[in-house]
């Protein structure tokens, strides 16, 4: 394929905003129940500082921050870092754990990257390392892009592959959606595919994850019925009928899914 075959095959999927931002704002406290990790037993973390990626004059991007994990785990060990989300309620967050870390080199903004200028907002070339980690954030060749174009550095791109969701997938089916949105297979063979033909020398690490997911009904409710309405607009019916078998899993006030997949973790340098 050529990059714009690729850059046509790889688009973003017409989506609910809204839903979107209802469904990480609904999950935006239990984000914000961390504490900081560190390289090591981070492999996220000890990637970028065995590539050097990190220093104390380097400017940094966190491309789909969320609750600020990886942005305040970084700033010690940079001049600056940028987080932006969509999120409204996880920016909330964030703010809040600076201020709680008493970490001073950090800013956090609401922005949605799919719809981001980053001419407009002085980005262009402006960051050392600029990273996805783990977001929704990059899910199309322009949006992939701009994290070369923001960057005179490194880049990273992490997402799941190979993904099931139990719980997620039976949702899906009971409404008749058969998509995978969740599973980022072609989004990493795409990106890829891109760096490749663009002349870059990508690389790729793999991980393998279990993720122990516990909520109460109100929070499920939040996060399965508002994912489903970001591939389509559900009826009434439709949206009773995933919440009684959600009310079905209910076991101890909690409903529980066990979420197996793999992180691929993609790198590269987009400048010198």
């Amino acid at each position: 394929m050529s990059i714009e075959e690729i850059r046509e095959k790889w688009r973003q999927r017409q989506t609910n905003i809204q839903a979107s931002i209802d469904m990480w704002n609904s999950r935006a406290e239990r984000f914000g129940e961390f504490i900081l990790p560190e390289a090591k037993d981070n492999s996220f973390l000890r990637l970028l500082e065995e590539k050097n990626m990190l220093g104390p004059e380097k400017l940094v991007l966190d491309v789909g921050c969320g609750a600020g994990k990886y942005a305040l785990a970084i700033a010690p060990s940079c001049r600056h870092i940028t987080g932006v989300d969509l999120s409204p309620e996880m920016i909330g967050i964030a703010r809040k754990k600076t201020v709680e870390y008493h970490i001073e080199n950090v800013d956090f903004f609401v922005e949605d990257w799919h719809q981001l200028d980053i001419e407009k907002t002085g980005y262009t070339n402006k960051f050392d390392l600029v990273f996805a980690h783990m977001t929704p954030a990059v899910q199309s060749a322009e949006s992939f892009e701009k994290l070369s174009a923001a960057s005179r550095g490194w880049c990273v791109l992490s997402k799941p592959v190979r993904r099931t969701d139990p719980v997620s997938d039976k949702v899906k089916e009971l409404v008749g959606i058969k998509e995978r949105r969740e599973s980022a297979d072609n989004d990493i063979l795409f990106a890829f595919q891109l760096l490749w033909l663009q002349g870059y020398l990508p690389q790729l690490e793999y991980e393998k994850k279990i993720w122990n997911l516990q909520q109460t009904l109100e929070e499920a409710y939040g996060l399965y019925v508002n994912r489903i309405k970001t591939y389509r607009d559900i009826t009434e019916a439709e949206e009773e009928k995933v919440k009684a078998y959600l009310r079905s899993l209910v076991r101890d006030g909690f409903i529980y899914e066990d979420t197996d997949t793999t992180i691929a973790t993609l790198y590269w340098q987009a400048g010198s």
